[in-house]
């Protein structure tokens, strides 16, 4: 079944308690790079829907996923669902 991620004992998985720490570190910028990586855009569709050049969209992704302890999309995606951030 798709959907919440199954709670532990002691609050939210590691990976997530870690993120949402450094949720308010991201720039406005990066939420919406890493809120369009959720979505599965790839850092050209990024860039486009941005205005922005490539090369900008990777860097704003390698910093948001470095700020959120992300080492995969994946964690991205449920850094943004935990924040209700995907439509």
């Amino acid at each position: 079944m798709c959907g919440a991620l199954p709670m532990r004992e002691g609050g939210a998985p590691p990976i997530l308690r870690a993120m949402t720490a450094t949720f308010t570190k991201l720039t406005p910028r990066e939420e919406q790079v890493a809120t369009l990586l959720a979505y599965g855009y790839t850092n050209g569709e990024i860039a486009d829907q941005l205005t922005i050049s490539i090369r900008t969209a990777e860097m704003h992704r390698a910093n948001a996923m470095r700020k959120l302890g992300a080492a995969t999309r994946a964690d991205v995606v449920r850094w943004a669902l935990a924040h209700d951030l995907l439509v």
